[in-house]
């Protein structure tokens, strides 16, 4: 498979995951009941001087790590919408984790969707091979930052893994360094 049309079908996989598990988590917890607001995040549209650095990464269960290598981490901007959502998605906003396994049950189930106006709003880099991934020329704010580490089981499919959260503030021209490693 090419590294671009690897990156697409995670890319996919990930934004899929994380519209799905915002279904599951409506049996436990309402859902937002604001709609995208394309003007409420139009502040992160402007070009700044902050940065967001990081690595993400997994221990398997036989001691190997696995990274985000060539996958896709998104950067989501603050907002009311946000906020609802990433409460949702990982049951809390300032850090969480979703299991593969259980990301890929949810995204089977019918009406998951993400709107276009939102997945315009975020920002994606792509993992190197260590698993580093950086966001560069950020304006002041508050962002989440959204990282898979995510692969293939051994009948092929994507089972194993996660799905990392975690929210970051910037301002002042600095650059936060994260890990997000289990």
């Amino acid at each position: 498979m090419s590294p671009l049309r690897h990156i697409m079908r995670y890319s996919s996989l990930f934004m899929g995951a994380l519209a799905i598990s915002t279904l599951s988590a409506c049996a436990t917890a309402p859902a937002p009941s604001a709609r995208f607001d394309p003007v409420a995040v139009a502040w992160s549209k402007k070009a700044g001087a902050n940065a967001i650095a990081g690595v993400a990464q997994l221990e398997t269960g036989d001691g190997r790590l696995k990274t985000c290598a060539s996958l896709p981490v998104r950067l989501a901007p603050d907002s009311s919408y946000t906020r609802k959502r990433v409460q949702l998605l990982y049951g809390d906003a300032g850090a969480g984790f979703v299991d593969a396994q259980q990301a890929h049950h949810i995204r089977a189930r019918p009406g998951a969707t993400v709107t276009k106006a939102y997945e315009k709003s975020l920002k994606a880099s792509v993992c190197d091979s260590k698993g580093r991934f950086a966001f560069r020329n950020l304006p002041d704010g508050t962002y989440y930052v959204m990282a898979p580490v995510v692969w293939r089981s051994r009948r092929g499919e994507v089972t194993e893994g996660g799905f990392f959260m975690e929210r970051i503030t910037v301002h002042g021209g600095e650059t936060r360094r994260i890990a997000m490693a289990m």
